[in-house]
């Protein structure tokens, strides 16, 4: 743990030096009277956001929430503030190469120094307030069309809206999850599935939250599974407040609704590092079941566990994890890092739906990928899949 800290905070480190460094030559600051306080500055910025964390967990209080906020927002902005200034960077690094700053007067240097840092402080703080008012107004809806090959007439109108990533924590609480979840019951579903990151904080500190969660209502059940971040803050005080919340936690279970479909859920992949197991996915199906469709809340949509758990014999399994990325650049790692990133893909004989989530991680920004409830029907097996955003 100490090395995976210091790597951290060195390359956290290394990053505010860039933008430290972007910003004293971009406004030509020489002063010790000034550097020395932005240096302070960076030095905090740099450990503010785990600082706030740690805080949070063990100190909760005006202070460690302040700063919560403060380096939650600042995390998302340096992001933005890293890749449109390293862009800015390159452009002047080939015009050094290529000789064209040298012909260049040194007030036209230090002109171009200084708009370029005020057009980058713009467009950052237009973005992240975008982002602010996104991650925290109401969800679009996704529209999922999945077609079934022993399709029931029963099912003509069986609506499952699933969503995933509330990450319910001290910056994240009632006044955003009431919303959602009354928006959530207004669209009327006949169960709700929800595969993992409900809460994000020690559940002894935001207990409340689980009256917001009991507002979720539909007439077949609400169902939830765990994702890696009910494990890093207490798996058992997670659990408790998302049963309190009306959650049926299904943590390696399985039970079949009245119309002969199967609901499974599997606990996330972060269990075994904290030393449990995880069952087979066969194990989830009974030898004698006699269900016609098999949903398995999975959190991590990893390539190979999504198809092991179609082979295995579910016919759609349901994820979150990915945000979509949440906002840019993050939307190129987690593609590199997950082919079901976001939406529905056709796995062997099944399909896998992945929701980039309804609550945020991190900064309280969403860019290009807002908040989303998915709405699920099964269709007759001869129409064509689709995921439509609306």
């Amino acid at each position: 743990m100490l090395i995976f800290v210091s790597i951290v905070l060195t390359i956290l480190g290394l990053l505010h030096w860039f933008l430290y460094a972007r910003l004293v030559s971009a406004l030509d600051i020489t002063s010790p009277t000034l550097l020395w306080p932005l240096r302070v500055l960076a030095a905090f910025l740099a450990v503010s956001y785990i600082l706030g964390r740690i805080l949070e967990q063990r100190m909760p209080g005006a202070l460690a929430h302040a700063i919560d906020w403060i380096a939650s927002i600042w995390v998302g902005m340096m992001w933005q503030f890293l890749w449109i200034t390293f862009l800015f960077f390159l452009v002047k690094v080939v015009l050094v190469l290529s000789g064209q700053w040298s012909g260049m007067t040194f007030e036209t240097q230090a002109a171009l120094g200084r708009y370029s840092f005020y057009f980058v402080s713009s467009v950052v703080v237009l973005m992240c307030g975008y982002g602010i008012y996104k991650a925290t107004g109401p969800a679009r809806l996704v529209e999922v069309d999945v077609p079934v090959e022993n399709w029931r007439p029963e099912w003509e109108n069986f609506k499952i809206a699933m969503v995933a990533d509330f990450h319910a924590s001290t910056t994240n609480g009632p006044s955003n999850i009431e919303p959602w979840c009354e928006q959530i019951s207004a669209l009327g579903p006949d169960v709700i599935l929800a595969p993992g990151d409900i809460v994000d904080t020690p559940a002894r500190q935001i207990m409340p939250v689980a009256k917001s969660f009991s507002i979720l209502s539909a007439p077949q059940g609400v169902f939830s599974t765990t994702g890696n971040h009910e494990y890093y803050v207490g798996v058992n005080g997670s659990v408790q407040l998302m049963r309190e919340g009306g959650f049926n936690v299904l943590m390696n279970q399985t039970l079949e609704l009245s119309n002969g479909i199967r609901i499974s859920g599997i606990e996330d992949r972060t269990a075994r590092q904290m030393g449990g197991t995880l069952p087979p996915f066969e194990a989830l199906i009974p030898p004698d079941d006699s269900s016609e469709f098999r949903i398995l809340l999975m959190h991590t949509p990893a390539t190979g566990d999504v198809q092991r758990a179609i082979d295995a014999g579910f016919n759609l399994v349901v994820s979150g994890h990915t945000h979509g990325g949440q906002m840019f650049p993050f939307t190129l790692f987690t593609k590199m890092a997950f082919p079901y990133h976001h939406g529905l893909y056709k796995v062997h004989e099944g399909y896998q739906l992945t929701t980039c989530g309804i609550g945020y991680w991190g900064p309280p920004m969403r860019i290009g990928k807002p908040p989303e409830i998915m709405l699920i029907r099964l269709v007759p097996g001869d129409r064509p899949a689709r995921c439509e955003w609306k």
